[in-house]
C-alpha cells in the first residue's frame, strides 16, 4: 500500500548546492596551494640569486683587495724609482763636479765609483800639482783619502787615489 502519489526517489547524500560549495572550497584550496608553491619557488630562486650576488660581491671585494695591494706595491715601486732617479741625478751632478775638479794638467785613466768610495787612477806631472789641485778638493769631500804615487821613466807620476766616505748613520736603517 502506498500512501504517496509519487514513486520514491533515491535521496542523495549531498545536494547539488553542497556539491558546488565543496567544489568551490576544493578549487580554492588547489589555487592556494598553487600560489603557495609558486611563491615558494620564486622565493627559493630569489635566495639562490641573492647567494650568487653575495658570492660575486665577495669575489669583487677580494679582487679589490688584491688590486689595492698591487697598487700599494706599485706606489712603493714608483717611490723607489723616484728615489733612485734623485740619487742618480745627485750622482750625475757629483760626477760632473768631480770632472770639473780635475785640472787639465792631470790625465785620468780610470775612475771607479762604488757605494761609499771613489778610486781614481791617472798620470800627473808632479806630486805637488796633484796635492794642490786635486787632493785638497777630494779631502774636503771625502772623510778618508789616500794616494799612492809611482814614478814613470818620463819623470811624471802614475797615481792611485782611494777616497772613502764614512756614513754618519752607519748601522742604522733608512726609513
Amino acid at each position: 500500500m502506498t500512501f504517496s502519489f509519487s514513486n520514491p526517489q533515491p535521496k542523495e547524500l549531498l545536494s547539488a548546492l553542497t556539491k558546488s560549495w565543496i567544489g568551490c572550497f576544493f578549487a580554492s584550496g588547489v589555487a592556494i596551494l598553487a600560489i603557495f608553491s609558486l611563491i615558494s619557488f620564486q622565493s627559493q630562486q630569489f635566495i639562490d640569486q641573492s647567494n650568487l650576488v653575495e658570492q660575486e660581491i665577495l669575489e669583487q671585494q677580494k679582487k679589490k683587495t688584491e688590486l689595492t695591494q698591487q697598487l700599494d706595491y706599485l706606489d712603493t715601486q714608483v717611490q723607489e724609482v723616484q728615489e733612485i732617479k734623485k740619487e742618480n741625478q745627485a750622482l750625475m751632478t757629483a760626477i760632473e763636479n768631480l770632472f770639473d775638479l780635475i785640472p787639465e794638467q792631470i790625465t785620468i785613466n780610470t775612475i771607479s765609483l762604488q757605494q761609499d768610495s771613489l778610486t781614481i787612477k791617472g798620470i800627473t806631472p808632479s806630486k805637488e800639482l796633484y796635492i794642490f789641485l786635486l787632493e785638497s778638493p777630494l779631502k774636503a769631500i771625502f772623510t778618508e783619502s789616500r794616494v799612492d804615487f809611482f814614478v814613470l821613466p818620463s819623470g811624471w807620476y802614475n797615481f792611485v787615489s782611494v777616497n772613502k766616505i764614512t756614513p754618519l748613520n752607519k748601522g742604522k736603517k733608512n726609513d
